[in-house]
């Protein structure tokens, strides 16, 4: 994965830089920087705002963090294309549209409780099958609940009904 919020070394910082570090040491620091995730999921840089990105909970496998992007995302990247389908529902865009729902004096709560869900139900989703308590079913039947409730909140509270009751089991 390259990051693209390293800070550039070019023209006056570069020579800055160069100076004190030589021009070999800044050219390796930049290289290293933009090369410097340790995972898919380190930083978690495709969790969109409102949702503040936070540590990435702990991953039983190497397909757990791309699959949780997937989730968060919608894309596929670097995952057996014939096992993912990208596109929608994806949660950046389940929260934006609850978001958009909610009265505007309910929308810092909306976000709140959205992004939380999604967390907890990306983590479930993404378990490997043997232990996962929430399927790609499961996601398609929550999401249709909460695009067909009339008050974005009362659907909110019915969909995390449901999801403790599944987890729970």
């Amino acid at each position: 994965m390259i990051r693209t919020d390293c800070p550039p070394l070019s023209g006056e910082r570069l020579e800055r830089t160069a100076g004190r570090l030589g021009a070999f040491t800044a050219a390796l620091v930049t290289s290293l920087c933009m090369l410097s995730a340790a995972s898919p999921a380190s930083g978690q840089s495709y969790v969109r705002p409102p949702c503040i990105a936070t540590k990435p909970p702990t991953f039983v496998d190497a397909l757990q963090p791309l699959w949780y992007r997937r989730f968060w995302t919608g894309e596929c990247k670097d995952l057996p294309g014939l096992q993912c389908r990208r596109g929608k529902p994806y949660w950046n865009d389940v929260v934006r549209t609850l978001t958009a729902r909610a009265a505007a004096g309910k929308r810092v709560e909306v976000a709140a409780r959205a992004c939380g869900l999604g967390r907890q139900i990306g983590f479930e989703w993404t378990l490997p099958r043997a232990e996962r308590r929430i399927d790609t079913q499961d996601l398609k039947a929550l999401n249709a609940q909460l695009e067909k409730a009339p008050d974005v909140m009362a659907g909110l509270t019915a969909v995390e009904t449901r999801i403790r009751a599944k987890v729970r089991r």
